[in-house]
């Protein structure tokens, strides 16, 4: 990547926030009013022969609706850009749709609009509209808040993996189909005091490093608290991988980490660690750097 800075995406952010304080995180919040656009993009983000064209589907709008997920709001609607190749056909579309038609149904969403073009490559962008009567942010940790995760991580990297290289193994159904939390953001904030949120999109590492810096707070995490893939435990071993490393830079779990000062008892949620003053991510301890997915 040359001299590109790892953090170039959070240089560009500070950049624009010198006249915009209000931007930061995935989604714009307007008097209860939820926005975000996610994009994917054909040798970036994804390799077309690791993915059916409805996996693609399903994956662009479940990307974007994870980040309403972690406002803690409800998706509404979506606007479709997708942009197509010469040998793409009518079918190839078709199936591209019922991918997000699944998800669609499931969430009761509208497609209302967009755009298509052509492209050398096979692009999808979407924008998601949804609400939150009370929409959660990533800068309200507060000292001695507690650390929680939903579900568990490492799966996502380890199915990218086993598809690199040509293992046949199910791990690879969390990278090609990852699940997304928005019921369960939804409920979360609607039943207890989520004072920050955020998506595991680009990694554990990485994402909890946004959450402490957007709340200027210190984040302390216990590993052995850390929810992992059931799968992953066996797969790592079995292909000499470093487990936690692999776990803690998973990205597109879309996962939800926050944080809180009730004591939640969910089925669907792990304690992990607590908020303290300073800042940075402490594992075990140790200052953690962000690690993961790059964008740039």
């Amino acid at each position: 990547m040359g001299n590109i800075p790892f953090d170039l995406e959070r240089l560009v952010i500070q950049t624009l926030r010198k006249k915009r304080s209000w931007l930061g995180d995935d989604v714009a919040i307007e008097k209860g009013q939820l926005l975000t656009t996610d994009s994917i993009i054909e040798g970036v983000h994804f390799t077309p022969s690791f993915f059916s064209y409805e996996e693609i589907g399903y994956k662009a709008l479940a990307s974007a609706l994870s980040d309403i997920a972690a406002c803690g709001g409800k998706p509404l609607w979506y606007l479709l850009n997708l942009g197509l190749r010469s040998d793409d056909s009518l079918g190839d579309v078709k199936l591209l749709i019922h991918g997000m038609e699944e998800l669609e149904d499931k969430y009761s969403l509208k497609l209302i609009g967009g755009d298509t073009f052509h492209s050398p490559v096979l692009f999808l962008s979407i924008t998601v509209g949804g609400e939150s009567d009370n929409p959660v942010s990533r800068s309200g940790a507060k000292s001695s808040d507690l650390i929680y995760i939903t579900g568990n991580i490492g799966g996502s990297k380890m199915g990218l993996y086993a598809l690199e290289n040509k293992i046949d193994s199910p791990i690879k159904k969390y990278h090609l189909r990852p699940g997304i939390r928005c019921e369960e953001g939804l409920y979360l904030n609607s039943n207890y005091n989520i004072t920050s949120m955020i998506d595991i999109s680009d990694g554990f590492l990485i994402d909890s490093n946004h959450l402490a810096d957007e709340s200027k707070k210190g984040l302390n995490i216990e590993s052995a608290k850390i929810p992992i893939c059931p799968e992953c435990m066996d797969f790592a071993k079995q292909n000499s991988l470093d487990l936690m490393e692999t776990v803690l830079t998973s990205g597109e779990e879309f996962e939800l980490l926050f944080t809180s000062p009730d004591d939640i008892q969910e089925d669907f949620v792990s304690l992990i660690g607590s908020v303290s003053e300073g800042e940075g991510v402490y594992i075990d301890g140790k200052i953690t750097p962000p690690r993961g997915y790059r964008h740039f």
